[in-house]
């Protein structure tokens, strides 16, 4: 919960900057960012608990997050399109969306992978 929180006001922080016109598109487009950043959160939980090989967690984080870093160029070229070619309402979608996943990449899931590596050495 806490770096969802922090990827939507690091988002926020960045949209504010930037200057962009925040709408009822750019909402969706970080709803749908934060979406994808649980599911990040949930592949990443998943690689390490479904393992069960003497892997340590920071293996089994990298290996989550080649999965992640491929769904994020995914939705970076599906997005690119309707940013390019769309108008108004859907270019606001699309650039959110780019930039809130964006920051989850680079920001969050480093630091949520960091958490999960602290809890994970803290109980065993």
């Amino acid at each position: 919960m806490l770096t969802s929180v922090s990827e939507m006001l690091i988002t926020l922080g960045f949209a504010s900057l930037s200057g962009w016109s925040f709408d009822i598109s750019a909402i969706a487009g970080l709803i749908a960012a934060i979406g994808t950043g649980v599911n990040d959160q949930i592949v990443m939980l998943d690689e390490g608990v479904r393992d069960k090989t003497s892997a340590s967690w920071k293996e089994k984080l990298k290996r989550g997050f080649k999965i992640i870093l491929t769904a994020w160029l995914t939705m970076v070229v599906a997005m690119i399109p309707l940013g390019w070619a769309g108008a108004g309402l859907i270019r606001g979608f699309a650039l959110t969306t780019i930039a809130g996943i964006t920051i989850g990449i680079l920001i969050t899931r480093p630091a949520f992978a960091d958490l999960v590596e602290r809890v994970m050495n803290k109980e065993q």
